[in-house]
């Protein structure tokens, strides 16, 4: 299912090894190496976007992967 273009699905690894799926509404698709703020367990952290993996790698839903910055 693809979304409309300023819906993106995202996959999230967090620092415990963790990954957490998000889809971000209403903006365009973030650039390589942007950081973004995602509110996870009642909180916001800042997450940077990284390259998209091939697709044998990756969930095909996915739009791109994410990774915990750590403050």
């Amino acid at each position: 299912m693809r979304h409309d273009a300023v819906t993106h699905d995202f996959m999230l690894a967090r620092g415990d090894g963790s990954k957490r799926k998000f889809r971000i509404y209403g903006r365009p698709m973030p650039e390589n190496g942007d950081t973004i703020a995602l509110p996870v367990d009642g909180r916001l952290i800042n997450a940077r976007v990284t390259a998209r993996l091939a697709e044998s790698e990756m969930d095909q839903s996915v739009d791109a992967e994410l990774v915990e910055l750590i403050e």
